[in-house]
């Protein structure tokens, strides 16, 4: 029998390195997925947008996108979490989001999860969404943002999700990636208060 090690239980590959920037896309059927059961409230913000794959999903015509680093589809590079006063000068700037942003959508690096979140949180006027591993329940200090954040929706996936590395749902072989973490779309929205539902998509 196979023995797991502590990689292989987290979802990892001992021999596969971590992306450059963690750059781990969402897989088009994920936001589908999303889109089907949760409404995306417009103008919206797409603040980690990658190559546009959320975004390419979305009204595009109602959404900013935008990352730090160019990966050819962001509409200008900013840094979410430090450039707050240059995020908020462009939302009003633009005349899409000239009154404010309803929905912050993205998937954040993982590490800075809770970040996006409580960032989000200070911009977004009706929802934020995040897409993450489940394991981002876990932990003292995100379980005490979580239960006292206005954290509505937990989307669980019923069949396994593969974030796409470096954009790409494919090795350099040309087989598809495969994962063996658990994920989910995190939703908040700011007037809630109660604690957060579990679905399955």
């Amino acid at each position: 029998m196979k023995k797991l090690n502590g990689y292989s239980l987290a979802g990892m590959s001992m021999s596969r390195d971590r992306v450059q920037e963690d750059f781990y896309a969402t897989p088009a059927e994920s936001t589908k997925a999303l889109l089907a059961v949760e409404e995306i409230l417009y103008p919206a913000l797409e603040p980690a947008c990658g190559q546009g794959h959320i975004s390419k999903l979305l009204d595009q015509e109602q959404t900013f996108s935008f990352d730090l680093i160019d990966r050819g589809f962001s509409e200008m590079t900013m840094d979410f979490l430090e450039d707050f006063q240059d995020v908020m000068a462009n939302i009003v700037f633009d005349s899409r989001t000239r009154n404010g942003v309803r929905t912050i959508i993205t998937n954040p690096p993982f590490s800075l999860f809770q970040e996006f979140a409580e960032r989000a949180l200070e911009i977004a006027q009706d929802k934020v969404i995040l897409f993450g591993k489940l394991q981002a329940l876990e932990g003292k200090k995100r379980a005490t943002f979580m239960e006292n954040s206005p954290l509505k929706t937990v989307y669980v996936f019923k069949s396994r999700q593969n974030p796409l590395r470096n954009g790409s749902g494919l090795d350099e072989k040309g087989k598809p990636w495969s994962s063996t973490m658990a994920f989910a779309w995190f939703v908040w929205e700011q007037e809630f208060t109660g604690s957060p539902i579990i679905k399955w998509i």
